[in-house]
């Protein structure tokens, strides 16, 4: 259904660069629809150079509801904001920013949840699983908290980005207690029961493989977190290899309704209401961490 726009609609922007693999505005709009709410989502095209002029026009812009952040933005996009929500403040990310009546933003980071809880309404358990994660970005940070959250029984990270690597197992090895947290490869083993692509890599045509999947053993679950094209060419080489796959839309689906109740959209809360994050949780102020920059 397409939303009828009027001069009271709120207005939410996906940030990204590239943006036109992006599935956001049919998922949003939607539910914006089935929830009978006056908003609309629409894609940005910003260039990491332009993130902050983007984002600093959008805070002047009252009828502005919040923005979904994309690749490559979800860490930048942490810096631009005067309060975080306790998980996003953990991943050092975002995936959405919250326009507050003063026009500051207010980050939050539901990637994790959403990959989580995408996984178990098709039946995937994380708990004592075995894992392999390529890609320590905003999403692959945010999806390696919730998986040591979940107690998976072990977690290899992997990225060709040094610091992004080591600052991820820094951060779990802090703050796991039941997660084997180690250094991985981007080549799965006999021992790896979930295979997680977190890169970018896949998305445009010719990309190279993210995952070596020669080792693989049947029986693994390999995930992708990209959702254009639906079928990456890591999924299709693991059809072709007899193993189960899960696709990047899972993600969106199940992160949708917590990002627009976080915009405050929902009926109950139109108009205002309790300042809050994800779970209900206060957003932690972070003004010495997290703090708007003018550009």
């Amino acid at each position: 259904m397409t939303p009828e726009i009027d001069g009271d609609t709120r207005i939410v922007a996906i940030l990204g660069d590239p943006v036109a693999q992006v599935k956001s505005p049919q998922l949003f709009n939607r539910r914006f629809a089935q929830r009978s709410l006056n908003a609309v989502l629409i894609p940005f095209h910003v260039s990491a150079d332009k993130l902050g002029v983007v984002l600093d026009g959008l805070r002047a812009i009252a009828n502005v509801a919040g923005v979904v952040v994309t690749v490559p933005h979800k860490v930048s996009a942490a810096k631009y904001a005067a309060a975080l929500t306790p998980v996003a403040r953990a991943v050092g990310a975002v995936n959405c920013l919250r326009r507050e009546p003063d026009g500051a933003w207010t980050g939050a980071m539901f990637d994790g949840i959403g990959f989580v809880d995408g996984l178990a309404a098709r039946g995937h358990t994380v708990r004592g699983r075995r894992i392999l994660l390529v890609g320590a970005g905003g999403a692959g940070a945010a999806v390696a908290h919730a998986l040591v959250e979940r107690e998976a029984a072990s977690l290899d990270v992997c990225d060709v980005r040094a610091d992004s690597r080591q600052n991820l197992l820094h951060a779990l090895r802090a703050y796991a207690s039941n997660t084997a947290v180690r250094e991985g490869e981007a080549r799965a083993s006999s021992t790896h029961d979930l295979i997680i692509n977190a890169t970018p890599c896949g998305m445009r045509e010719g990309d190279p493989m993210p995952v070596d999947l020669g080792e693989a053993r049947q029986g693994a679950l390999v995930a992708d977190l990209i959702m254009k094209p639906a079928t990456t060419r890591l999924l299709a080489e693991a059809k072709t290899r007899g193993l189960a796959t899960h696709e990047g839309r899972h993600l969106l689906e199940h992160s949708v309704g917590s990002i627009a109740d976080f915009f405050r959209l929902t009926p109950a809360c139109a108009g205002g209401g309790e300042k809050r994050g994800e779970n209900g949780e206060n957003p932690i102020v972070t003004s010495g961490q997290a703090h708007y920059h003018r550009q």
